[in-house]
């Protein structure tokens, strides 16, 4: 198994969504990330193998899908850039929380960690727009050791039911 951390767009954007579940104590199956991504079921599989190759998740098909330490760093990196983009964009755009967020998922991905760290220097607060806690940069990696693996499946909001039965 090659172990990097060189994830493309598209794949820290699957590596984000497991490690935000992963926060929230729940398990997602390919199905949830296919419908929460719009995409087809076979996708996410090829994007999960490829983050198991890299070392970020353990997963095999019709197992749960695990998150490795190496990878909660990694998603604790790209979350801590998204956060801190979401609080400027609300501070600068006067955007709501999901507007906000949506303006961090198109860009967060092709900011530097120089720009990151200077935004976050000018804004010290600990939490994003929507109430996340945004990991701190030398505690990227949290003290949550005691397992690595997401125990539940996903629970979905009533108004998310109603739109996705």
């Amino acid at each position: 198994m090659r172990k990097t951390a060189s994830l493309t767009e598209n794949e820290a954007r699957y590596l984000k969504l497991i490690y935000r579940a992963w926060e929230d104590s729940r398990q997602l199956g390919t199905t949830d990330i296919a419908r929460i991504l719009g995409v087809q079921p076979p996708s996410v599989t090829e994007v999960l193998q490829i983050l198991h190759s890299k070392g970020l998740l353990r997963y095999k098909r019709y197992k749960k899908i695990e998150i490795t330490k190496l990878g909660i760093k990694v998603a604790g990196k790209l979350l801590r850039r998204h956060r801190i983009l979401e609080v400027y964009f609300a501070d600068i755009l006067k955007c709501s929380p999901e507007e906000a967020c949506e303006e961090a998922s198109r860009v967060d991905f092709h900011f530097s960690d120089r720009a990151i760290d200077a935004l976050s220097r000018i804004y010290s607060t600990r939490t994003c727009p929507c109430g996340k806690h945004i990991p701190v940069r030398s505690q990227v990696l949290r003290e949550r050791e005691h397992t690595s693996s997401v125990p539940n499946r996903v629970v979905f909001s009533s108004e998310h039911q109603r739109r996705y039965p």
